[in-house]
């Protein structure tokens, strides 16, 4: 049976050591810690969200706000508070143009996506890019090289990185931790009168005996109603055995937005007892990749469901649950019926309740069996295989939860130079890279220094060329995934393409190209006039390079463009032109 009276009695006890109630910790708002006033707005329009704190990503918990910018970049960006610029990083990923201010109360602010710094701080920018050689800086200016005042404009907003669309990623970090904040804590207020939506419920297995309906397979209940007051379509009770976790389908919106974001607190309540709490106020980066162990990994890799586990699996470091009796893994070994409820909350505090019932059962199932594992790796531990074929060291702590490791080889990836394999499953999680090496003797010697490690992701239908080295034989990568690997030979240069490039560019302010490459990825971009490094600005998302003329840097008349692309395997695509300006 559930052990209603033990977690009765420890949560007793906890309520006397914090000398308060469980619901009343539940409840409490924890925004009167953080100052209410100290902090303006970044933008000088009203606050409108695309995506909020917390919202599940890929391999992430969303940072911060993703402010809308009303479809446009250019609009002004503004300090939120006196300070100074501490970090300027300017990456084609990522935050793109990203801006990072430390102000005196303790707190950093972080603004990402822009399109442009203001002009101070441009300058300073550029004049690193251009002694660095590089577009792609990170710089850690001195406290008293650029500082600014509450309200200064620091530049504009954009789109620049891994941006999907215009928009400022904004920010609060405590400035020692590194820790990100909830900014909507600091008083920031968002219109939000409507009510989480909630999709559904999954019910899983957590143990080899572990039965629901008869089966060792997780069950997916969904909703009727998606916001309020919500109610199951309706099914029979389910019938449950064992170990079991539940999840919660769950997402919220703002008003007038059509945009779907993350909720807030999830509680869990299981016979009217409080089993499970989370709230997402406080994110930590070296943990923040755990995402993928709270939520259903294979739900979200296939649909980036918004899917929120109300149990931990073992490894998992995340620091978010405030409630977590036996990390969440409820026991059925009776024959009662069982009610539970969800009630998922907002930050404003709309909430939406979804009452469910299981029914316990006292009948054990068969352990669940599958093919004998290789190994067995315990996730506390390091670990390492090797055979005359693969071979792999991942470090302790980087699984979640116990492995049963298993290799099999497949067809899954074409064109390969020797086998490939499906190690452990695609759709088991890691938090750190692990060292994976795979036999070279398939591969043509005067190949083998263009030859890459590969990986297949079957939901996306890609696949992805990891940083390869050769090491006595053998191919090695370090990677953050288990699932499909072989190896593949790149032997194709990058493509370089003019877009608006001409031999006569008078009264033109700039102009770009589109660069490209198949397997192993641009590793390096050259681009000179006159011999002379310039600086390029690259989009990724696009594939484009952009020269702006400045006439700083570069007289009127006639000059020589020349720009080199290199991969990652030393391919290399040389494009040379004259033009005059």
């Amino acid at each position: 049976m559930v052990n209603l009276p033990f977690l009765c009695r420890v949560l007793a006890l906890l309520s006397l050591v914090v000398g308060c109630a469980w619901g009343a910790i539940a409840q409490a708002a924890p925004a009167s810690k953080y100052p209410q006033d100290y902090f303006g707005s970044p933008l000088d329009i009203p606050l409108n969200l695309s995506g909020n704190f917390g919202e599940l990503r890929t391999n992430h918990f969303h940072a911060g706000l993703d402010i809308k910018t009303n479809q446009q970049e250019g609009l002004k960006l503004y300090a939120v508070a006196d300070g100074y610029v501490s970090r300027i990083k300017v990456s084609p990923f990522g935050y793109g143009y990203a801006l990072y201010i430390t102000h005196p109360n303790g707190y950093t602010s972080v603004y990402g996506h822009m399109k442009k710094y203001a002009d101070k701080i441009d300058v300073y920018v550029k004049s690193k890019q251009y002694e660095l050689q590089s577009f792609s800086v990170d710089l850690y200016p001195d406290s008293s090289l650029l500082p600014v005042k509450k309200g200064e404009i620091i530049g504009l907003s954009g789109n620049s990185g891994g941006s999907g669309g215009p928009h400022l990623h904004f920010e609060i970090r405590e400035s020692v931790s590194e820790k990100v904040i909830n900014p909507l804590l600091f008083g920031y207020k968002i219109k939000d009168r409507i009510m989480p939506s909630v999709a559904g419920i999954w019910i899983l297995p957590l143990g080899d005996e572990s039965l629901i309906n008869g089966k060792h397979i997780p069950l997916n209940l969904t909703t009727k109603v998606g916001a309020g007051k919500c109610a199951l379509k309706p099914a029979a009770v389910p019938v449950v055995h064992g170990e079991i976790g539940f999840a919660v389908h769950t997402t919220d919106a703002y008003d007038s937005n059509s945009n779907r974001c993350g909720i807030y607190r999830v509680e869990l309540r299981v016979d009217s007892q409080l089993v499970f709490a989370q709230r997402l106020d406080r994110l930590d980066f070296t943990t923040n990749r755990a995402m993928n162990a709270h939520t259903i990994y294979e739900k979200f890799k296939q649909h980036r469901s918004s899917i929120h586990s109300s149990y931990r699996l073992p490894g998992n470091p995340l620091d978010i649950y405030e409630t977590l009796i036996r990390d969440g893994v409820l026991e059925f070994t009776d024959d009662r019926l069982h009610t539970c409820e969800y009630t998922v909350y907002d930050f404003e505090g709309n909430k939406s309740v979804l009452p469910f019932k299981v029914q316990g059962s006292a009948k054990a199932g068969v352990p669940a069996t599958g093919p004998a594992p290789l190994a067995v790796w315990d996730w506390e531990k390091d670990n390492a295989y090797t055979d005359e074929r693969v071979r792999i060291a991942m470090p302790a702590h980087t699984l979640y939860d116990n492995l049963d490791l298993t290799i099999t080889p497949t067809q899954k990836i074409q064109n390969t130079c020797g086998p490939t394999y499906l190690i452990g499953s695609n759709y088991t999680p890691v938090h750190n890279a692990f060292d994976l090496c795979l036999r070279a003797d398939k591969v043509p010697s005067q190949h083998l220094n263009k030859a890459v490690v590969v990986r297949f992701d079957p939901d996306k239908n890609k696949i992805n060329a990891e940083v390869t080295k050769v090491e006595n034989g053998w191919l090695c990568a370090k990677t953050m995934y288990l699932g499909y690997y072989s190896i593949q030979i790149d032997t194709i240069a990058p493509a370089i393409s003019v877009i608006d490039f001409a031999p006569n560019m008078k009264g033109r302010g700039q102009f770009s190209m589109r660069i490209s490459d198949g397997l192993s990825g641009v590793d390096q971009i050259i681009p000179k006039i006159d011999g002379q490094w310039v600086l390029m600005e690259y989009d990724a998302k696009t594939s484009r390079l952009t020269y702006y003329f400045d006439s700083t840097r570069l007289t009127r008349g006639k000059h020589q463009f020349e720009l080199t692309i290199i991969d990652a395997v030393g391919n290399k695509k040389v494009y040379s032109s004259a033009f005059e300006w």
